[in-house]
């Protein structure tokens, strides 16, 4: 049996300026996903530690509801001609609930969220802070920025930066015409690219793969000084240089050659087209 269940969240009677929300409460269970969808405007959503959660906030004409079928857990706007309407307010949630945000122009901050986060967006920037589940975010015009998230990230804004710092786990970010910054990340896959932008990363090196692809742009990779990986360099049109010592032992024509750092072991490929690449040794705590 499906369980269908409707709650009221915010109510203005007529079209005008925004009417202030009735906090709403309810109680969630383990399984349950929270949806944003049919939203526009500003959300806020915060862990805290109750199985229930909280709506507070503001919301032009029309109802906004919560709406239960099953484990999914709605809110959205009650419109049926499903349109979209402009919204302030937060939600409070528990930290283990897996959360998706659909939205055209919104801007979204997620802090402490522990499950699945998933946040796909037309316009408005994107920032999520302390996710320990995986994040995915993509967003057509906006920048993203996503901070302590441990459980891996995926990333891609059409027109935006986007920007990850003290992150772990499998890392793909993407940015057409933006540009991407990675700092302390640790990860054992790592995919970066940008089609006109610059590209910064910063973070040790395992075992794993990491590529970092750029159009037009820079790429500069800063990695600590006991590395030990395999680096393959490819441009066409610009510069390479190294804090490294290089010693080319594979050599394909044109500009583009490999060589070893330490001892080897993890695969690194920095491709520009039209730009420089810069290696440099890490600093301590950078």
């Amino acid at each position: 049996m499906i369980l269908f269940e409707t709650l009221l969240v915010a109510i203005a009677v007529m079209p005008g300026p925004a009417a202030p929300a009735a906090d709403t409460l309810l109680d969630l269970r383990r399984g349950d996903r929270i949806v944003i969808e049919s939203l526009d405007g500003e959300v806020s959503i915060v862990a805290w530690n109750r199985d229930q959660l909280e709506v507070r906030g503001e919301a032009s004409d029309q109802e906004v509801l919560v709406r239960r079928v099953g484990s999914r857990v709605a809110v959205m706007h009650d419109d049926q001609k499903g349109r979209r309407r402009h919204v302030e307010i937060t939600l409070r949630v528990p930290s283990w609930v897996d959360v998706e945000v659909d939205g055209r122009s919104l801007d979204v901050r997620i802090d402490g969220v522990g499950g699945r986060i998933e946040v796909g967006n037309v316009r408005g920037d994107v920032w999520v802070q302390n996710a320990a589940g995986a994040v995915a975010v993509r967003t057509m015009s906006g920048t993203i920025d996503v901070v302590g998230a441990t459980g891996g990230v995926s990333a891609s804004s059409q027109s935006g930066d986007v920007t990850l710092r003290n992150v772990s786990g499998p890392l793909s970010v993407e940015s057409g015409s933006g540009d991407i910054g990675i700092v302390n990340a640790r990860s054992e896959s790592v995919r970066v690219e940008t089609l006109n932008g610059d590209i910064e990363f910063s973070g040790p090196i395992g075992t794993g793969d990491y590529g970092f692809f750029v159009h037009d742009g820079d790429a500069m990779i800063a990695i600590p000084a006991d590395t030990n990986a395999r680096i393959s360099v490819s441009t066409f049109d610009g510069e390479f240089h190294s804090d490294f010592p290089v010693l080319i032992e594979r050599f394909r024509g044109g500009r583009e050659f490999g060589f070893t750092v330490g001892t080897g072991g993890a695969r690194v490929q920095i491709q520009v087209f039209d730009g420089e690449i810069r290696l440099l040794r890490r600093r301590e705590g950078g």
